[in-house]
């Protein structure tokens, strides 16, 4: 399908392309495409060139809201494409799809794809500068994400709904695609019971205020009074380029907590998840977060936010628990059900593993990206020289 053609995949982090997006690189080389990586330098970076796939460092500043540093992106990637080529650009996050369509079209990229995760801090946050930037991004976005040559994939139905109300996109153009994928091979339930005593819950993000992270170290201060035993994971790191990223005193402040552990970056998330028993995401706004896609794939319980991007692949009451946005007291409460009932959390597992299996598997949005993609190069516009047929 894609033999003989340049792909570029393109994020605003390495570590993204390679946790969330290898299966479908690599079924895209499998296919015969000469796939390209594009992200800011960083360790998975190489670990992406080691699996045999082209690679390009890529000079993303942390402010997303500056000027100059977007234009220096938008430069780096303008002579990117100029020396790569690509007959096809795949762009993920709201900055990289802006940016990487600008380059794009500069460069007279005869395809894109964009693949919008969610909407992005622009959207989530409720700052001065947030809802100035906002009328902003939606024009360009109206400005670079449509034409007959392009597609957007949106992870859940508010956000793809959202922007054509408001006119930003073609209906005919958006792809509803939940999530990125899990591997349920790597990511399955484990066979080993724990000896000790602790009720562990897992938040694995990046470490900012957007995931609800303020508002669960607060829950447990409600658990612990009635299972001193629970303790809270967190997983990750700050996230410079988020304004809302929590600070290192904040997160000093919480290693103090003697029911919170911090266990910084995790490469491992499936050995993870492994020695957890409640996963937990109380989340502002999302696409389809992929650890939750990881927590249901491993059959752990989980406590989310009643939000468009955890409801469906959440069953409330079902494969865990959705809760109102900022609603601490639902939060404890339901993450109290879950320490109290060692049958609840197996049943609700259970359910959370066959949802993964019934609809959100690697294979299975593999296979919806690259329908996509070649409904794409089926356009009589522009032509494709370098398309193999079969």
């Amino acid at each position: 399908m894609f033999r003989s053609l340049k792909l570029v995949l393109l994020a605003n982090t390495d570590w993204y392309l390679a946790n969330f997006r290898f299966e479908l690189a690599y079924a895209l080389r499998e296919s015969g495409a000469e796939v390209h990586c594009i992200a800011p330098e960083g360790r998975h970076l190489s670990w992406l060139s080691e699996q045999g796939f082209h690679t390009h460092a890529l000079d993303l500043g942390p402010d997303s809201f500056s000027f100059a540093e977007n234009h220096r992106t938008y430069q780096h990637l303008v002579s990117l494409y100029k020396k790569i080529q690509p007959d096809m650009a795949h762009h993920f996050t709201p900055r990289c799809v802006l940016l990487g369509s600008m380059a794009a079209r500069k460069n007279k990229v005869p395809y894109l794809v964009n693949a919008l995760s969610g909407l992005g801090h622009v959207f989530t946050t409720h700052s001065l500068k947030c809802r100035l930037a906002r009328p902003v991004f939606r024009g360009l976005m109206k400005r670079y994400l449509n034409g007959d040559n392009q597609s957007v994939i949106f992870q859940n139905q508010e956000d793809m709904d959202e922007l054509i109300a408001a006119r930003v996109v073609d209906a005919d153009r958006c792809h509803l695609i939940r999530g990125s994928g899990v591997n349920p091979d790597k990511f399955r339930p484990t066979s080993v019971e724990r000896t000790d005593k602790e009720i562990r819950i897992l938040l694995a993000s990046r470490l900012i205020a957007e995931k609800g992270i303020k508002e669960l170290a607060e829950s447990m201060r409600q658990v612990v009074k009635s299972f001193p035993n629970a303790v809270l994971w967190l997983a990750g790191e700050p996230y410079a380029q988020n304004p809302t990223s929590l600070t290192i005193e904040y997160l000093r402040q919480l290693d103090k907590q003697p029911f919170i552990k911090l266990l910084g970056y995790v490469d491992d998330v499936a050995a993870l998840m492994a020695q957890v028993d409640i996963v937990a995401l109380p989340s502002y706004r999302e696409g389809t977060p992929k650890v939750l896609l990881e927590a249901a794939s491993c059959a752990l319980p989980i406590v989310a936010t009643d939000i468009a991007g955890c409801r469906g692949l959440v069953e409330d009451g079902e494969s865990g628990f959705l809760v109102p946005v900022k609603n601490i007291e639902q939060l404890t409460s339901s993450i109290i059900a879950l320490c109290e009932d060692k049958k609840l959390r197996k049943k609700m597992g259970k359910r959370g593993r066959e949802i993964i299996l019934e609809g959100f598997t690697s294979e299975i949005v593999t296979r919806k990206t690259f329908a996509v993609k070649h409904s794409l190069l089926l356009t009589k516009s522009p032509p494709i020289q370098t398309v193999a047929s079969g």
